[in-house]
């Protein structure tokens, strides 16, 4: 069973290492990291390095398009890329210094020709039948018809993919609207989307406005900080590992819905995958470059990661879904019959052979 990964707004991301960052200064870098970027190149990637290879989707655009469509074959990746004449594929820069933290310069990238979009939408939805599960990455292109995301979530689940979703704004809203099955977000995206802060009761509140369409687990990540994740079973909190160094954020939340993936094709208990997720982001923090992990670290990382499971009290929903308290529903979502994963669950560290 096959993992697609849908990222519209490819790029080509180069990634530099300096000392000290400072305005009006001339940096002669000595080496260059230049790889094929945007966040699903960056999920596919993490997904590689665990041994699940995925298709890529998207967009590819002039001199810079024939370039991520050479680079992403070399990685070993399949590529649905669809051509279009409309101007360059976009180049995102990222210089980090010493401390690890990371200025960042993305361009937007070329708007998507309407005909473009039809060819894309036609191809996808021709291959949908294909796949376990399709992820819906990254920044949406500019020119995209309002129905575009829409129409790829209902095309996705008409052939019976298991839809997630790691975007913002309208995109997300689209794919919302059309019965995602996961969301995983940062926390500024959620925000964004839902017009309140980020906390465990405000993310809730927000699982049980659109569980309705078929939503079925969220999960916000905070950087360093506690992340959380709500299903119809419960909400849980994670705490990362502590790192004593860091070389890179970028593309930690990337790795982090790889490891939810994986754990979804692997039949993993949601806390395990949870845990894994967590242990990717982790193991990310680590290199220069998006989505560069090492297995071994993300799973030595994995143990490390803490998870709180709350609440502890009976909670009815308007719509009827409930958080339980724990001994209840944590026993109803590791059964196979109600587990998020329906392959069942075997515990982590049988799939770390």
């Amino acid at each position: 069973m096959k993992v697609l990964i849908v990222n519209v707004n490819l790029a080509v991301d180069k990634t530099v290492g300096v000392g000290r960052l400072e305005a009006g200064r001339i940096y002669r870098v000595k080496d260059a990291l230049t790889l094929p970027g945007g966040k699903g190149v960056n999920v596919a990637r993490a997904l590689k390095t665990l041994g699940l290879k995925a298709v890529i989707a998207g967009f590819t655009g002039g001199h810079n398009g024939r370039w991520l469509e050479e680079k992403i074959s070399e990685e070993g990746f399949t590529g649905l890329l669809t051509r279009h004449a409309a101007g360059e594929s976009r180049v995102c820069y990222s210089v980090v210094d010493a401390l690890g933290c990371s200025t960042d310069f993305n361009e937007e990238g070329p708007a998507v020709p309407r005909e473009a979009q039809a060819r894309f939408l036609k191809k996808l939805a021709a291959a949908a039948g294909g796949f376990a599960a399709a992820a819906v990455c990254g920044r949406a292109s500019k020119g995209l018809k309002k129905t575009f995301y829409s129409r790829l979530t209902h095309a996705f689940k008409k052939a019976g993919c298991f839809v997630t979703f790691d975007t913002g704004g309208g995109a997300l809203k689209e794919g919302l609207a059309a019965g995602a099955d996961v969301v995983k977000i940062n926390k500024s995206e959620f925000e964004e989307i839902s017009g309140t802060g980020f906390s465990g009761k405000n993310a809730v509140q927000f699982f049980e406005k659109y569980s309705p369409r078929g939503l079925k687990a969220l999960m916000v990540t905070d950087g360093p900080h506690a992340s959380a994740a709500v299903s119809q079973f419960g909400r849980w909190e994670i705490r990362p590992p502590r790192l004593k160094a860091l070389k890179s954020p970028v593309g930690a939340g990337d790795s982090f819905m790889a490891g939810v993936i994986y754990g979804f094709m692997n039949g993993l208990a949601f806390e395990a995958a949870l845990k894994l997720a967590a242990g990717c982001a982790a193991s990310d923090c680590l290199s220069l470059g998006a989505g560069i992990i090492s297995r071994k670290e993300a799973l030595a990382f994995s143990d490390l990661v803490k998870i709180k499971c709350c609440p502890t009290t009976f909670y009815p929903t308007r719509h009827g879904v409930f958080l339980r308290p724990v001994p209840v529903w944590r026993e109803k979502f590791l059964s196979p019959s109600n587990s998020l994963f329906p392959q069942g669950y075997p515990d982590l560290k049988k799939a770390k052979g």
